[in-house]
Order: structure tokens, then sequence, then C-alpha cells
């Protein structure tokens, strides 16, 4: 080959050392970029037979690198508490859109609540591209399904629509002959048409319309005329809301009568719709199960049902639950109050829950709602379909498809919400391969000034 051919060798070494040297400078200088995947180079030996000259065909006529390969194996991982930062534990990526449609892969996790229109807000990356996912309840999905989930910034009013509240009702109290419908009269009294000597105990509720607005409700009980029963009145702590009109029961809409056994749980019931004008209409609990009422409120209708912890069979039997209204020789007790309404709510903050991916949004009423399920994208045995673009950023080469799969515990991989994947750069064995390429780099220029120096030697003695 002569003199000019080992220089050429020589020069061969020193690129692909120099190529070498940038795969390492490109893996430490990212050694603190979220999600990045370390490269590696692979050399190829080059033989004279592929240059098809005419030379023997097992001489080396230097190196060259074959390929720059992405390693794409585990990070670690670091806490940070905020919600939006993402780490996926185990295999896949997550799946990114830009504004024009193109879908990227990544695994960087780092995403923020953006505001995309006058009404929603989406997790986006530094990029402005949309985390894609599916609907909360989805548990499987391709691409073409998936697509980026909007955030309401606002959550509509809720009517309530039902009250649970286990009470404790005072045994010890004398029956008496007259009824709560009797004693109730909003005519005579606007204000106040119950007086307190009328009845045993009143408990005081709040609910939603369905504008949000707070309402309060009344529930009265009094002995009935055994000492075995009571009786209950719903009503409004504010009459004059009732939409209904004027007339003796203005403001009360529910009545009941409750029969009490030895162990002071309830053994049957009776319920009622309470006319304006007083009249009373049968709730049928055989159908219902519980008792259930149409409140006015302003002129606007609100289906209303009382759960006190029992329900009624449509045999007429009554099964409990582990926690019921009862009558025992106690003081009265609200033991607990719970309703299904709230005001209206502002988008407060997001929280991905457990390791499935599942977001859920919060607003400023204390509510939530399942916004999304993330979906990852793997690529395990063929990661080589993928391609690095800028910004941790993948693509794939042409007729490469993922594997789309919910994450979840124990499967093929899960999210950590409040955690990132850090680079899987080893600097110990990036300065390792870094002296080793400088010691090679070394060693090809030696060849190249030695092979200098012998042609000029020869030159000279010409």
């Amino acid at each position: 080959m002569g003199l000019f051919g080992t220089m050429y060798i020589g020069y061969s070494g020193v690129c692909s050392m120099t190529t070498g040297m940038r795969v390492v400078a490109d893996n430490i200088t990212n050694l603190n970029t979220i999600g990045f995947k370390e490269s590696r180079y692979e050399f190829m030996d080059e033989l004279v037979s592929a240059t098809q000259r005419v030379f023997d065909p097992e001489e080396g006529i230097g190196s060259f690198i074959k390929s720059i390969r992405t390693i794409y194996s585990q990070g670690g991982l670091s806490t940070t508490d905020i919600p939006t930062d993402l780490a996926i534990s185990g295999k896949g990526f997550f799946i990114v859109e830009d504004e024009k449609g193109n879908i990227y892969y990544t695994r960087d996790g780092q995403f923020y609540i953006n505001q995309v229109d006058d009404a929603h807000l989406a997790l986006q990356n530094s990029f402005g591209m949309y985390l894609l996912g599916g609907a909360p309840d989805q548990t499987t999905a391709d691409l073409t399904t998936l697509k980026p989930y909007l955030i309401p910034k606002t959550m509509d009013a809720k009517a309530t629509s039902q009250i649970k509240a286990i009470l404790t009702l005072d045994s010890r109290k004398p029956p008496n002959d007259k009824t709560l419908i009797e004693k109730y009269d909003a005519q005579a009294n606007p204000s106040e048409p119950l007086t307190e000597n009328n009845y045993d105990w009143v408990f005081d509720w709040s609910i939603y319309d369905s504008t949000g607005k707070p309402i309060d409700l009344k529930l009265y009980v009094d002995r009935g005329d055994s000492a075995n029963k009571y009786e209950v009145l719903l009503a409004l702590a504010d009459p004059s809301m009732d939409g209904r009109g004027d007339g003796k029961l203005k403001g009360a809409f529910l009545y009941g009568e409750l029969e009490f056994g030895g162990s002071g749980d309830v053994i049957s019931a009776n319920f009622y719709d309470v006319g304006i004008d007083g009249t009373l209409t049968p709730v049928d609990l055989k159908s219902t199960g519980k008792p259930q009422c149409n409140l006015n409120i302003n002129g606007n209708e609100q289906p209303l049902t009382l759960d006190l912890g029992f329900t009624v069979n449509p045999d007429g039997s009554i099964t409990k639950d582990p926690e019921s209204i009862k009558m025992i020789a106690n003081p009265f007790t609200q033991l607990s109050f719970t309703q299904d309404g709230y005001p209206e709510g502002l988008f407060d903050h997001i929280e991905i829950i457990t390791e499935d991916g599942l977001i859920k949004a919060w607003y400023t009423n204390q509510k939530s709602i399942d916004v999304s399920r993330i979906f990852l994208a793997d690529f395990s045995g063929y990661e080589d379909s993928l391609e690095k673009v800028d910004g941790n950023l993948f693509v794939t080469k042409a007729g490469a498809k993922p594997v789309i799969f919910a994450p979840s515990p124990g499967g093929r991989g899960r999210i950590l919400s409040g955690a990132l994947e850090t680079s899987n750069v080893d600097l110990a064995d990036e300065m390792v391969r870094l002296i080793t390429l400088q010691r090679a780099f070394e060693s090809n220029t030696r060849i190249i000034t030695t092979a200098d120096q012998m042609l000029e030697e020869f030159i000279r003695q010409r």
C-alpha cells in the first residue's frame, strides 16, 4: 500500500476517534438532561476488498464509524413534588403531538399546564406539544384514538339531588297527639312556621341550587303519638323562597313517620309529598326505596332524595345500612351529613392518581373530575426504529409502529407523579472512553507523522 496509504489509514483513525469524541462529548454535556438517552459509537474496520482495489484482500485500510446507537436503558428517578413532573419506571415513551399533528415520543416528563383557549387548559411540554391520552375509563388505545385532552377552567355548579344523614333521636321525649303538619303554619307566621316549642329538635342543613347558591333547609323532628314513633318534616329555612305560591304549608316539602323497634332501628316508614295547601301525597317507597320530593326554589324544581340510612324493599321490608337513623336514650345527635351538590369551581391543580396514568383535576369547590388517562408507547426489542431529534424527542423511522399500552403497577411500565427520569449517562464510563479515545487519537496522529518522516527520509535519499 505504501507510505501514502499508511498516512490515509492514520487519517481514518483520526476521523473515527474524532467522531467518537463527539459522541462522548454529547453524552457528557447531557449528563443533567432530563430523559436523555446516551449514544454509543460503534467502529468498524475497512478492508481493501471493500474499495475494489487491487491489493491483498485481507489488508486493512483503516476504520470508520459503523453506527451511532442510542442506549435506552432506564435512567435514575429524581423526586420533585411537582404533580405535572412525570417519570416512567420501566418500558415506554410519552406520546406528544405538535400543532401540525406530528407525533413524537419522549422520556422527558417535564409537562406544564398551559391555557389553550378561553375555557380550557392542557398539559404541554416546553415546545407547546400536547401530551396525548385516552378517556379516563379507557383501557386500550391506538394512535388514532389518542388525543390531547383539555382541562375545563371552570366546573359548573351542581344542584343537590341527594342528602345522606345519620341521626340519633332521643327516645326519652314524651309522645304527643298533634303532628308537625298540624303545627306548621306559614300563613300565621311566615318567617317561623314552626316555633321552638312545637317540635323536639331541628337539624340545620345547607344544600345548593342549580346556580350553586347555598340553600338552607331544616329537618324538624318531633315525637309521634306513641313511645316508638317519630315524625320528621323537611322544609326551607326561608319559606318565602317556595315558588309554589302561598299556603299554610308554604316552604314544607316532605313529611315522614318513622317507627322504631326495641333495638332502636327503624322497622317501618311512611313518607308524604307535602302540598302547599296541606294535602299529603304518599311516596311509593316500595318503588323509590328512599323518600323523595321535589323542592321548588324560587320557581325552579329540584328533585331531592333523603337518605337516612335505610332502604324500603319492594316487599315492604326494610334494609338498613351499617350506620342508620336510630332512636335511643341519648340526646339528639347528627353523626354525619353529606350532600352531592356544589357551587361553581375554578381550576386549582391536577394530580396523577396512583401509577396508572389517571389525570384528575381539582377545583376551588373542593371537587374533582377525571380528565384523561395517559397511554405509553413501547418499542421494546426494536428501539432502533426510533430516531433522535431535538428536544429529547424521538420520531419513528418509516414503517415502525409502537405498541400502545396503559401504564400500571407491575406492568411493562408505570408512571410516577412528582418525579423525573434523569439521564442514563454513566460519567465514569464516559471518562474512561474519553481517555481511551484520546490515546487512540494520539496514536493515529503518530502514525501520520511517522509515515511523513519516513516519506521525507525516502525523498531525501533520492
